[in-house]
């Protein structure tokens, strides 16, 4: 879907994103490093969700939830993988 964006759009989607950067900035940035930055807090995020969960601290939204078995299925599918 990215690659479908206008740069004039995506350009603005980022300077909104990053606050005081400029597009110079943001063509130095090491863009695959970022992303499994995001992705890595996205897991990270979805854990903290779910042991919130057990421990009756929370009652997570239908969001939540989804992101809990898309988690799921993709572990699920990673364990699969490994045998």
């Amino acid at each position: 879907m990215l690659q479908m964006l206008p740069d004039a759009l995506w350009d603005a989607i980022l300077l909104r994103h990053f606050p005081g950067k400029t597009l110079e900035d943001l063509d130095k940035i090491d863009w695959p490093r970022l992303i499994r930055a995001w992705q890595t807090r996205e897991i990270l995020d979805v854990e903290n969700v779910r042991q919130a969960f057990l421990e009756g601290k929370i009652k997570p939204n239908a969001y939540e939830w989804r992101m809990i078995l898309r988690h799921d299925r993709l572990e699920a599918e990673g364990k699969a993988d490994q045998t």
